[in-house]
């Protein structure tokens, strides 16, 4: 299993950390050099950690665990009116981001009204799409309890929040309700990790099931490959964002027979992959199990 982590620093060899990362088949996610500061996400087996924290460190730098790294999430939040959306909604995609994954946020279109919220079947879709959801409720334990039956016919891991304590709901996070300002104090910082952590047991338990049915290839050497390919356009960021089982890739017009005939090893990426149009963006490539592809390398 690989781990992701965030290294922040000067540029006194930075090289040799991009050097070391490679040599022990790690993979570079994201790099940023801005004059004398440097950022780089990168990505390297569990068992060498040792080795590049001692590295890291030899540069003067600090190296931040992102435990949700390689993870898309959905927020949803039942309308996007001001009564439901911006806070605490925002708060929490932010959170999430820090600590590694990448967020979209959604409002439902017919998500307002305790007797009458549904969630649509092209909702549902977009939300399966990711790897999770959190879900953003309101105050009131009545409502939360009837709304949280909507969550039940997605099919992906969920949290949901809401600004009861404690309510008999699975998977539900209290104290994050309807705010009017952001989430400065100790203890809705405290809220939201502990959200997080929630969310990071849920990943983990996907990837031990992934772990006990390996892909047929890893998404970070598949993201590596395709930026290679299909480089991202100039100013362009997250031309491809990576999950847990592939990747959400955004290609020009005209790439799609392009992205199919892409050649990991020895099979084509149509061989190993589950190619379809994203319902939100882009195209979803879900990487099949080794067990189904055979070997590929």
């Amino acid at each position: 299993m690989y781990k992701i982590m965030m290294f922040t620093g000067g540029v006194y060899k930075f090289s040799e950390l991009k050097e070391r990362v490679h040599d022990i088949g790690g993979f570079i996610l994201q790099e940023m050099v801005m004059q004398t500061e440097t950022m780089m996400h990168l990505a390297f087996p569990e068992e060498e950690e040792r080795i590049i924290r001692d590295k890291a460190k030899e540069t003067g730098g600090k190296l931040k665990e992102l435990p949700l790294a390689g993870a898309e999430i959905m927020v949803v939040v039942p309308s996007l009116g001001k009564h439901h959306a911006v806070d605490p909604m925002c708060d929490i995609a932010e959170f999430l981001r820090r600590k590694g994954a990448i967020t979209n946020m959604m409002g439902l279109a017919r998500g307002v009204g305790k007797r009458i919220a549904q969630i649509t079947a092209r909702e549902k879709e977009i939300i399966e799409e990711c790897d999770a959801a959190v879900f953003v409720f309101g105050d009131f334990k009545e409502c939360l309890e009837v709304k949280s039956k909507i969550c039940e016919a997605v099919d992906v891991p969920y949290i949901i929040t809401g600004g009861e304590p404690e309510v008999n709901i699975e998977h539900y996070v209290g104290n994050i309700g309807r705010k009017t300002a952001r989430m400065r104090h100790k203890e809705e910082i405290d809220m939201l990790e502990l959200l997080t952590e929630k969310i990071e047991l849920l990943i983990n338990d996907r990837r031990r099931e992934l772990d006990e049915d390996p892909l047929a290839t890893s998404p970070l050497f598949m993201k590596e490959i395709l930026d290679l390919v299909l480089p991202p356009k100039a100013g362009e960021e997250f031309s491809t964002i990576m999950q847990l089982e592939g990747l959400r890739v955004k290609v020009e017009a005209g790439d799609e027979e392009k992205l199919k005939n892409i050649e990991i090893g020895k099979r084509k990426l149509s061989d190993i992959c589950e190619i379809k149009k994203s319902e939100y963006d882009g195209y979803i490539l879900k990487i099949l199990p080794e067990a189904v592809t055979g070997n590929v390398f």
